[in-house]
């Protein structure tokens, strides 16, 4: 079903609080403020197409803005790929900064600070997908964020715009598609995100299996402090599913978890041989564990003695240099 928030239905001093309101409800936290205009006007009428979100947004000058603190309340985790069909947008992201005029496509990351400012009268189609559906192909799109796509000779941009024009119709008309119609049109998207951002940011050598497991190792080794630290946590920083992160780290031979429990201790080793009068709750804590009590648990599963007795544990030998 179409969706639809409008704000001529409220009073003009309640316009602001009411898109704000809304657009959290429907997207995600932000700020609005006008911007120039006597008086706040703006429109969404939107659908699904499968997993991803379809929206017309129409609107007199006005200015939207993501922060850190409002990612860190909700983040729906999408690129938001968005087609001018009126007037003009400016979009910034990651010091990248472009001007979106009728028929230009650009996108920005949900994950990552961001603004956004309609000027003057504008309309623009605002397609949100998921990163867990483009897979790990979203981290080059993204950082191509808040750059125009080209639109020069030979390149798809031309055909892709009523394209993306026709799909969004169908879907903000009330039509829709839903079922297998629907994941199947949202599939269609993925050929054209590869060749409107280049082969060579979405298949980023970095993007390769052995690759991928030394960056995700490394992003372990930065968060092990972090009590939730765990498969789900990597899958997002990497966007990627879950299930691939446990296959890309059993390809080396053991569990993301083990990997995990592993790193920790032997931080936790050396820590305590280092600094002999440092607690054992301290130790626990800096080594991503919630109570000392797991942590002494685990830690005698491991070596088979209490972490106290850690500092005469003899020192490793011959073990192969990590990859990061």
């Amino acid at each position: 079903m179409t969706s639809v928030l409008d704000t001529r239905s409220v009073p003009p001093a309640e316009r602001r609080d009411y898109w704000s309101a809304g657009i959290a409800e429907r997207f995600f936290p932000m700020q609005v403020e006008s911007v120039g205009a006597s008086s706040f006007e703006a429109r969404l009428a939107g659908g699904q197409m499968g997993p991803v979100g379809i929206q017309s947004i129409q609107g007199l000058a006005h200015r939207v803005a993501r922060t850190q603190r409002m990612i860190a309340t909700a983040d729906p985790e999408c690129l938001l790929l968005y087609l001018m069909t009126k007037g003009s947008i400016h979009i910034e992201q990651d010091e990248r900064s472009c001007v979106l005029r009728p028929g230009d496509i650009a996108c920005q990351d949900t994950s990552r600070p961001s603004t956004f400012e309609g000027r003057e009268g504008f309309e623009v189609l605002v397609f949100s997908i998921p990163k867990s559906f483009i897979g790990a192909q979203a981290e080059g799109i993204s950082r191509c964020s808040a750059t125009r796509v080209d639109s020069g000779p030979g390149r798809l941009t031309g055909t892709a715009t009523p394209f993306l024009a026709q799909l969004a119709r169908t879907t903000t008309s009330g039509g829709g598609f839903s079922g297998p119609d629907g994941e199947g049109a949202a599939q269609m998207l993925l050929p054209l995100l590869r060749s409107m951002y280049g082969a060579q940011e979405i298949s980023d050598p970095r993007s390769r299996p052995e690759a991928l497991l030394a960056r995700m190792q490394r992003y372990v080794m930065d968060h092990l402090h972090e009590p939730g630290l765990g498969p789900e946590l990597i899958a997002q920083a990497h966007y990627v599913s879950t299930r691939y992160v446990h296959k890309i780290f059993a390809s080396s031979g053991t569990g993301v978890s083990s990997w995990i429990r592993e790193r920790r201790f032997e931080g936790a080793v050396g820590e305590l041989r280092r600094s002999p009068e440092t607690t054992i709750a301290t130790v626990a804590t800096r080594w991503g564990y919630r109570h000392p009590a797991s942590f002494s648990r685990a830690f005698r599963e491991v070596h088979g003695c209490a972490p106290r007795d850690a500092r005469q544990l003899p020192e490793p030998s011959g073990k192969p240099a990590p990859p990061w």
